[in-house]
């Protein structure tokens, strides 16, 4: 289910031949939410990072949509997921194999649908992608062996560390001079996934009473790692559950440029 859910996500021009659209099939709707991966992909190359190697990383990369289409606009991308399941996914796709998942429209009732790439996902920009199964809290340590790049995207990703200031202390040795992140968080922080002393916000000052806001102690974070803030906007998101029940999310969107 968590993996058609994804495809979904990730790949909105499937069900194009089957006649099903795999999130939306209702008119009046809020469409602007859907897309999101590629959304993502396209604001790091609207904030314009400074071309040295033209290399991107997408850091919790899923199944691959966004990954795809990061490689329309860079030489070379490397992506990684800690769900070794999600990155067989995004080899498959990038291999062109017939990936099928299930639509849900009413409790049993499913529709399977063949997963799409979007336009301009050509053979060329196919091979430009390298998946792996990787740590997301383990960023600094990957940096030897992968390198590093002019962009990072990071999408609704933070609040599900069990470290998040563990990546964020990475960024700095896997950006290049002027490359920028795009990290795109809706601050949902749990305690199944981020024990709440790792949480960067979200709770009353202990002393003042005063609201503690995750963006807040994120931009501290971000300046104290030699980054500046250079944009700021939010950005939904839509998830399938069935046809009549969805998931309708404000993701904060932040770009930040290394110094």
């Amino acid at each position: 289910v968590l993996r058609g859910m994804y495809l979904g996500l990730h790949y909105p021009s499937s069900g194009t031949e089957e006649g099903v659209k795999p999130i939306l099939p209702h008119e009046n709707v809020p469409e602007y939410g859907l897309r999101f991966p590629q959304r993502v992909a396209e604001l790091l190359c609207a904030l314009k990072p400074e071309r040295v190697n033209n290399r991107a990383l997408d850091i919790g990369c899923a199944v691959g949509g966004s990954s795809f289409e990061l490689a329309k606009h860079f030489d070379h991308v490397e992506a990684f997921d800690y769900s070794a399941s999600f990155i067989e996914t995004s080899k498959q796709m990038q291999a062109g194999s017939d990936i099928r998942f299930n639509v849900p429209i009413e409790a049993d009732i499913n529709a399977e649908v063949v997963a799409k790439h979007e336009d301009g996902v050509t053979p060329d920009v196919l091979n430009k992608v390298h998946f792996f199964t990787g740590d997301a809290c383990q960023l600094q340590q990957y940096s030897g062996d992968i390198g590093t790049f002019d962009g990072v995207v990071m999408s609704n990703l933070l609040c599900r560390l069990p470290d998040p200031v563990a990546c964020l202390d990475g960024m700095p040795s896997v950006l290049n001079k002027g490359g920028v992140v795009v990290m795109v968080t809706p601050f949902s922080w749990l305690e199944e996934f981020t024990p709440r002393s790792k949480w960067l916000g979200g709770y009353p000052d202990p002393v003042s009473g005063e609201p503690i806001y995750s963006k807040d102690i994120l931009r501290g974070v971000m300046e104290a790692r030699g980054f500046e803030q250079i944009h700021e906007e939010e950005m939904p998101l839509l998830i399938r559950e069935h046809q009549r029940k969805y998931q309708y999310i404000i993701s904060e969107a932040t770009g930040w440029r290394k110094l």
